[in-house]
């Protein structure tokens, strides 16, 4: 009878040992499991993470925000029911500026032109590349003042934002290397054009 207890017992703790440890964020690949994080950061945070991950001498002038509220040296939150502003400032489309929920941006404080970087969170994953392409068009079509950008550079992070910048050579490579520092795992680059022509 005792036996039976034990055995029992053991059979009880093993299956609540098992329940504890079962976790919805674990993926197995048959040997291993490996626990996935959860991507949380929103698009200020995204752009902030980035700015931050500069060294001070690859560093600019910068502010951000839109003009109704702007941010002095650091990224700032855009207001993404102001569509007038939206295309103006950050070249989204009209058509599909409802296709975003929230935004921030990076810009540098003296040339636009110089870099002018943004995040943009998508209300729907699956618009991914419809949205970046309308973005990047309308960028490609831009007529230019005070001189013409170098480079554009389009990333999908978490298949859920959309991260853009454009300027000059020096800075979009630098953004382009602490978006694969900061995000490694989450950053996928969709689109790399060259505006100087």
């Amino acid at each position: 009878m005792k036996k039976i207890v034990l055995a029992l017992l053991l059979v009880t703790m093993s299956v609540a040992l098992f329940g504890c440890n079962k976790n919805d964020n674990q993926v197995s690949d048959g040997n291993t499991s490996q626990e996935v994080a959860e991507f949380t950061d929103d698009s200020l945070t995204i752009l902030t993470n980035v700015w931050n991950a500069f060294a001070e001498e690859e560093k600019f002038p910068a502010m951000g925000g839109d003009y109704a509220n702007m941010v002095d040296g650091a990224p700032g939150a855009f207001d993404v029911t102001n569509t007038t502003d939206l295309e103006a400032m950050l070249y989204v489309p009209a058509n599909v500026a409802g296709d975003i929920d929230e935004a921030a941006t990076l810009l540098h404080g003296m040339n636009l032109n110089t870099f002018t970087g943004a995040a943009l969170h998508l209300t729907d994953a699956a618009k991914a590349e419809s949205f970046t392409t309308a973005l990047k068009e309308n960028i490609l079509g831009t007529q230019w003042m005070c001189g013409f950008p170098d480079t554009l550079v389009i990333y999908t992070i978490n298949g859920e934002y959309v991260v853009y910048a454009f300027g000059n050579v020096d800075a979009i490579n630098s953004f382009k290397a602490k978006i694969a520092e900061v995000y490694p795992e989450h950053a996928v680059l969709v689109a790399e054009e060259n505006l100087a022509g």
